[in-house]
């Protein structure tokens, strides 16, 4: 901890900086090589000490070679004037996997990113142009062990991501060091090093270019109060700023939002696409983000997903074969599937232990119920960038978001949406079926409800029929067939409109100088959570919960030709 204070606290001047903070001024560091996490920890127990009220820290942590989540436990054990943090942080510790992974303390007004992956590969995918740093902490293994830690693209790539206040400092005074620094516009200096090392560095970046983002309060609205609309919402008033919410459907009780049960769990494919890792990172996101609501209408009962046919029965094979670890889905035979669900299955499977199903509506109303928000029940007639046209009334705004799903086109011309309908089916708690306990996917799926009925469901198709037909419910029934044979018992049934797209990720980012948030089809439960931290990154000026190529894929205008 005082090596932490003296090579990176005091090697960067953060005290008195942060001393002059102005209102809402966000403060950006990098750090390469999380390690154990004392230095992320001493910088939040100085954070609370020197901070402004209304300011954020955004600590950003390159990590290829992560500790086991037991040594950080037994590191940080030894270090009592850390705990107050340091139980935030284990209890919330992200699952190693490639990729960028968020923790929130806004208690203390800081965000924690840490990228799993080597290093140049990390630093190459931050976007300049989204965000600088602040500050460095490089705090690899010495350069003689750790070569590509000290790399001259190490150097670019910090260069790259500065600006005309960036400092930098590391225990290091090797030659690569000061050299690779001063090649790349850093004025470097060495000074007296920590203990029984002689020297340190420290530099500060030599070149005149201000891109620090306007981080001021904002006034946004949010179009569209689905699970999209209202998780963005929360995201921005936790760091701060006026929302206002715009909505048609005041009552929710049309399309997804309303119905009685939407399923948390991750599609997962063990090739390395956009798609399979905005799938994994998007569920292991939202799950901790309903946890730390701690709400009701969130309920963590587990998902199994049965393994069904042939292609089920390989894509599981290479999921087990890329990740054995059992931290994020595990095995279980037919008779353990069976014990977890409640009903007897016809198969074995993947149980995924923190997924589970949300009741939509009620949550959507308890994040609505927040006296931040100003909520207007009306349907949003025109747009600009910064005004929203109601009927003969307008309103100013410093941002505009769309969360509006395939309505959005009535008010900007995006391309590639797709509308497609799904029916659900709800049925009685009778027989065998009653002592259903958890969620169970094949083709379709059967979740449980916080009523007395379970649901089944969903289609899927192009039609646009205004109301609950037979044969969709029909359809609904032969795919449960792959989960039970129980005789089941149809009380009602519902419908609504997804909009997706041909690569079936959603439409996230910005377009016409509008903030973009739709398409997630029917894992939006899923996909909505760390989508909406992204478009509020963009809108705070913090560092991008997505990496370059991430953003590249989900970009709203990737469909333009």
């Amino acid at each position: 901890v005082e090596e932490a204070e003296f090579v990176f606290i005091g090697g960067n001047d953060l005290k008195e900086r942060w001393s002059k903070l102005k209102d809402h001024e966000v403060f950006n560091i990098v750090e390469l090589g999380f390690g154990s996490a004392i230095n992320f920890l001493t910088t939040v127990k100085t954070w609370v000490e020197y901070k402004k009220t209304n300011t954020w820290l955004n600590y950003l942590s390159i990590e290829n070679r992560p500790l086991s989540f037991d040594d950080i436990k037994k590191t940080l054990k030894r270090h009592v004037e850390l705990d107050t943090f340091s139980r935030t942080l284990l209890e919330n510790y992200p699952i190693n996997s490639q990729g960028l992974q968020r923790i929130e303390f806004l208690k203390e007004n800081i965000s924690l990113t840490i990228y799993f992956g080597e290093v140049v590969s990390c630093l190459k995918d931050l976007d300049p142009n989204l965000v600088s740093f602040d500050a460095c902490f490089h705090d690899g293994f010495a350069p003689e062990r750790n070569k590509e830690m000290w790399s001259s693209e190490v150097f670019h790539y910090l260069s790259k991501l500065s600006n005309d206040k960036t400092t930098y400092s590391t225990f290091s005074s090797s030659k690569i060091v000061t050299e690779g620094l001063k090649q790349n516009d850093f004025l470097a200096q060495k000074i007296e090093g920590f203990g029984n090392k002689r020297h340190m560095t420290k530099a500060s970046w030599g070149k005149n270019r201000n891109r620090k983002n306007d981080t001021s309060k904002k006034d946004v609205a949010v179009i569209g109060a689905g699970i999209a609309g209202c998780t963005l919402a929360k995201k921005l008033i936790d760091k701060g700023h006026n929302v206002t919410i715009f909505e048609k459907n005041a009552d929710f009780d049309k399309g997804p939002s309303g119905f009685e049960a939407l399923v948390v769990y991750p599609r997962l494919s063990a090739f390395n696409t956009p798609y399979s890792h905005f799938c994994l990172h998007s569920y292991l996101y939202s799950t901790k983000y309903y946890d730390a609501l701690k709400t009701s209408h969130w309920n963590k009962t587990g998902v199994l997903l049965l393994d069904f046919d042939e292609t089920t029965h390989k894509r599981f094979n290479d999921l087990l074969k890329a990740r054995q670890d059992e931290k994020i889905f595990k095995k279980v035979s037919r008779d353990v599937a069976s014990s977890l669900a409640g009903i007897s299955v016809p198969n074995s499977g993947l149980y995924f232990k923190d997924a589970g199903w949300l009741n939509p509506k009620n949550l959507i109303k308890d994040l609505l119920n927040n006296p931040e928000i100003n909520f207007i029940p009306k349907e949003v007639k025109k747009i600009t960038k910064t005004k929203v046209y109601i009927e003969d009334n307008e309103y100013s705004f410093d941002h505009i978001c769309l969360c509006s799903s395939f309505e959005s086109n009535k008010l900007i011309d995006l391309k590639g949406i797709r509308k497609k309908r799904g029916q659900i089916t709800y049925l009685s708690k009778k027989l065998d079926i009653a002592n259903l306990k958890i969620p169970i996917c094949a083709e379709g799926y059967i979740s449980p409800t916080s009523k007395d009925f379970l649901i089944t469901g969903s289609t899927y198709s192009n039609s646009f029929i205004e109301k609950a037909t037979l044969e969709d419910d029909l359809m609904n029934i032969q795919k449960l067939k792959l989960i039970t044979d129980q005789k089941v018992n149809v009380i009602g049934s519902d419908y609504g409109y997804r909009s997706t797209t041909q690569d079936h990720l959603p439409l996230v980012g910005k377009s016409k100088d509008i903030f973009i948030n739709i398409s997630h089809g029917s894992r939006g439960t899923t996909s909505a959570p760390i989508s909406a931290q992204f478009i509020c990154d963009l809108i705070d000026g913090s560092p991008p919960i997505f990496g370059k190529e991430m953003i590249k894929s989900l970009s709203p205008e990737r469909f333009t030709e």
